[in-house]
């Protein structure tokens, strides 16, 4: 079973699936770092163990404290180890344009494995725009969501249980 955790203000969006993909955005700045990284840390230490074909990591960090990478750290090198047994890992490092201390984190993490890092200059103007309203069909509830929520939705097998109403939702 994966894991699929929206952002907070200061936890990271998580989506760990068993299909390969391992997702972390946002920032992680709390304070009990034990409660939220341990269990990905573990997730990923039994995923290694039956890896799906290609597993790839996207990891997109706004900001981080030194506690979040240490686990970080963990994960790079679970995933490291899951390359070394002859499994394709591929991991994405994205940062927002001229954030150096994002991008100088993710040299930093890719010089302790030896899998190389994709790294990935982002547009924030753009992904902050991207929205899509969806509406429950148990509930008849609407909300707006980021299409990177939508699109973990999907990947999960839970889009059954919504309704698009509108993509590329603007909202202030």
């Amino acid at each position: 079973m994966g894991i699929l955790v929206d952002k907070t203000s200061d936890c990271p969006y998580i989506n760990f699936s068993e299909q390969g993909l391992l997702e972390i955005e946002g920032r992680s700045i709390t304070e009990d770092v034990f409660s939220f990284w341990q269990p990905l840390v573990d997730w990923v230490e039994q995923y290694i163990k039956a890896p799906a074909e290609l597993t790839k990591a996207v990891i997109f960090l706004e900001y981080t404290n030194s506690s979040s990478n240490k686990y970080l750290s963990e994960i790079m090198k679970q995933l490291d180890t899951c390359a070394a047994h002859g499994n394709k890992v591929e991991i994405i490092w994205k940062y927002e344009e001229e954030d150096e201390s994002i991008l100088m984190l993710g040299q930093d993490l890719a010089s302790l494995i030896s899998i190389p890092l994709q790294f990935q200059e982002v547009e924030m103007e753009k992904v902050k725009m991207q929205k899509v309203r969806i509406k429950s069909k148990k509930t008849g509830s609407e909300a707006v969501i980021s299409f990177r929520y939508w699109d973990a939705i999907v990947r999960n097998g839970h889009f059954d249980d919504y309704i698009v109403l509108e993509e590329d939702v603007k909202t202030s």
